[in-house]
C-alpha cells in the first residue's frame, strides 16, 4: 500500500484494529472518511468485515487502495443504479456495481487481497448469515449489496443471496475470538420521522431500520469502539451524488471521536 498519499511515515504505521463496516447505501461513503481519519493517525485496518456499502468500501481498502485513493475513485465514479426489467425486484439491476468492481479491483480472489476481507450476505432460502472470505470477490460483494425488493438475489453456487444487512448489518461475527480490538462503524442512524418526506423508498428504509437494529445493538457490544455519525440520517440510500458531503461527515466525526477517545498511535 502506498502510505505516502495518507501522509504517514512507513515506520509509524500499525495494523492493530479490525474494522466492521455496516451497510447503508450512499451513506457508506462515510466509511472512507472514517478510515481516512484513522489513517491520519497511522492506523490502518488489520482486517475488514463488511456488508453492502461496507463491503464495497472495504474491498477497495483491502485491495490496496488508500482511503484518499478510494475517495477519489468514488468521487469520479457515480454508483447509480439503472432500470432493467426483472421479475424479482423493482427493476433495478446490480450491473452498475458489477461494472464498477470490474473496473477498479486489481485482484480477483479473496486470497489475493492485501488485507483480509470478510463479506456478509444473507441466504435467501433460510435467512441465515453467510460470510465469504474465499473464492471470487465480485459475486460476494454483489450478493451482500442486493437489497430485497429493490435488487434481485445474486446466485452463488446455485443458492440465492441478498443484502447481508438483513441478518447482520454490523457483521462482527467473523472477528469474534479472532481479531481485537474491533472498531464498529455504523452508517445507518435512525432518522426522525417526517410525514412530509414519505415515499416508498423512505418507508422501506425505515422498515429495514426497525428490522435490523436489534442485531446491530447486540453486535455493538463486541466492539471496543463504535462510531455512528448522527449527521448521516439526512441522506438516503441512493444519494450517490452527495459523496463529498457524506465523506466529510464521516471524516470529521471520526477525527473528533479519535481525539476524544485518544485513539492515536503511540511510539
Amino acid at each position: 500500500m502506498d502510505i505516502s498519499t495518507d501522509h504517514i511515515s512507513v515506520a509509524s504505521v500499525v495494523r492493530e484494529y479490525a474494522f466492521v463496516l455496516s451497510g447503508g447505501g450512499a451513506r457508506g461513503y462515510a466509511h472512507i472518511g472514517v478510515l481516512q481519519a484513522f489513517a491520519e493517525q497511522g492506523i490502518l485496518p488489520r482486517a475488514i468485515s463488511g456488508t453492502s456499502a461496507g463491503a464495497i468500501a472495504g474491498v477497495l481498502i483491502c485491495d490496496g487502495y488508500t482511503p484518499l485513493e478510494a475517495a477519489e475513485i468514488f468521487r469520479n465514479y457515480k454508483l447509480t443504479p439503472r432500470f432493467r426489467l426483472t421479475r424479482h425486484s423493482l427493476g433495478l439491476s446490480l450491473h452498475f456495481l458489477e461494472a464498477f468492481l470490474q473496473r477498479h479491483l486489481r485482484h480477483t480472489y479473496f486470497e489475493e487481497l492485501r488485507i483480509p476481507l470478510f463479506v456478509s450476505a444473507t441466504d435467501f432460502t433460510n435467512g441465515q448469515l453467510r460470510v465469504f472470505d474465499k473464492g471470487p470477490i465480485i459475486p460476494a460483494v454483489l450478493a451482500a449489496s442486493a437489497i430485497p425488493i429493490i435488487f434481485p438475489p445474486v446466485y452463488i453456487d446455485g443458492k440465492p443471496y441478498v443484502d447481508g444487512g438483513l441478518s447482520s448489518n454490523l457483521p462482527v461475527e467473523p472477528f469474534l475470538d479472532r481479531f481485537a480490538p474491533i472498531v464498529g462503524v455504523h452508517v445507518n442512524p435512525l432518522p426522525e420521522y417526517d410525514p412530509a418526506k414519505r415515499s416508498f423508498i423512505r418507508n422501506l428504509e425505515r422498515t429495514l431500520h426497525f428490522a435490523i437494529r436489534g442485531v446491530v445493538h447486540r453486535n455493538m457490544m463486541h466492539c471496543q469502539w463504535f462510531i455512528e455519525p448522527p449527521g448521516l440520517s439526512q441522506f438516503g440510500l441512493f444519494d450517490t451524488h452527495k459523496f463529498d458531503e457524506i465523506y466529510q461527515i464521516g471524516l470529521g466525526y471520526a477525527r473528533a471521536y479519535i481525539a476524544e477517545h485518544k485513539l492515536v498511535l503511540t511510539s
